[in-house]
């Protein structure tokens, strides 16, 4: 591809590459895939949250043979450890990585492409799992849910494309700051909240299907995909409530996962008092019968689509998920508040 050129400068612009990652050995195969890009980039860092060191380790035997690739030691949460890296990074354009995911050759150029234009602030491509990966019925689904929500929701809401493969160019983090380090610690959901408010600066988020990445699902059960997914939430919910934007919370896409259960559960309590027991059982038979009529209705609806979307026909699975993530967000509720701006420790949380 043609230098991209820096807008302030008119110089070639300059790119790095941050592989985010904590005591995971996988970040080699990482590192040797940047360094098969077809669009080599200028710099390589390797940004280690710390607590052994075996990432040290590797990152130092890469550096050996080729200097691009440097170690950066930033301990902290995901977006402080960020925030470091981008203050470190010599690059006009970062683009992200975590250490889970290996790169084809063909996708730093993709990834950087939109960038000729100067009001395109980030850029974001796909996760697909990589083969030999997708073994369990939770990576399957999650694998088919990733590939739908790339190609229906991420490429119409750019605030949606995780910052796990992504771009973004130097200049609007300078004009927004860094990424928020008040948001929920373990996920604190720092790609979407940062997006929006780069869109809201004035520039754009591109999606581009061709910068996609492959992403190790080796270790995602069904109970470790609906763990992930109320982490997510409760992160979702702070940046929900303190910037006003989500991309796939509604009343109505929500009511049937909680009526159905409510319903039964009134039912079994009505149970209790004899004098209710058959208005309980008609609850509980409407409220299980109507959970079952739903995981057929999204098993059949999964299978039409499983075929673009490998994976989707096990939708059923979709039920547990969005009880996991209103778990998620009525823990973000209890912990931050309505405002979303209460911080664990009972202070009120600054603006970043």
């Amino acid at each position: 591809m043609a230098a991209l050129a820096d807008p302030a400068s008119g110089r070639p612009a300059r790119v790095t590459v941050v592989v985010t990652v904590l005591k995971d050995p996988r970040v080699a195969e990482t590192i040797a895939s940047l360094l098969q890009q077809t669009r080599l980039p200028e710099e390589i860092l390797i940004d280690d949250g710390g607590v052994t060191d075996v990432v040290r380790t590797i990152a130092e035997k890469f550096h050996a043979e080729d200097p691009r690739v440097r170690y950066l030691y930033a301990p902290g949460n995901i977006p402080e450890s960020r925030n470091t890296a981008i203050a470190t990074a010599t690059g006009d354009l970062l683009a992200f990585l975590d250490a889970d995911e290996v790169a084809p050759p063909g996708w730093l150029a993709a990834l950087l492409a939109p960038f000729d234009d100067p009001s395109v602030g980030f850029t974001g491509g796909p996760t697909p799992g990589r083969p030999g990966t997708v073994r369990t019925i939770g990576a399957r689904y999650y694998d088919g849910y990733l590939r739908r929500f790339y190609d229906t929701v991420a490429r119409h809401r750019p605030h949606a494309l995780p910052m796990g493969n992504s771009a973004f160019r130097k200049a609007a983090f300078d004009r927004v700051g860094p990424l928020d380090t008040t948001l929920y610690r373990k996920a604190a959901s720092e790609d979407q909240e940062i997006a929006d408010r780069i869109l809201h600066a004035g520039f754009r988020g591109q999606y581009v299907p061709e910068a996609w990445v492959h992403h190790d699902f080796s270790e995602l059960s069904v109970p470790a995909l609906l763990r992930k997914q109320r982490i997510y939430a409760e992160g979702g919910y702070v940046v929900w409530r303190r910037r006003g934007t989500t991309y796939e919370a509604s009343g109505g896409r929500v009511a049937p996962y909680v009526a159905l259960p409510l319903v039964a559960i009134v039912g079994a309590l009505l149970l209790v008092a004899p004098v209710a027991r058959v208005a309980g059982a008609i609850l509980v038979v409407l409220g299980l019968g109507g959970l079952g009529l739903l995981a057929l209705v999204l098993t059949i609806v999964g299978l039409r689509n499983d075929a673009k979307y490998p994976g989707l026909r096990y939708s059923a699975l979709e039920i547990p998920r969005r009880w996991a993530t209103l778990y998620g967000a009525f823990r973000g509720f209890l912990t931050y508040g309505w405002s979303g701006r209460r911080a664990p420790d009972g202070r009120r949380e600054s603006k970043p």
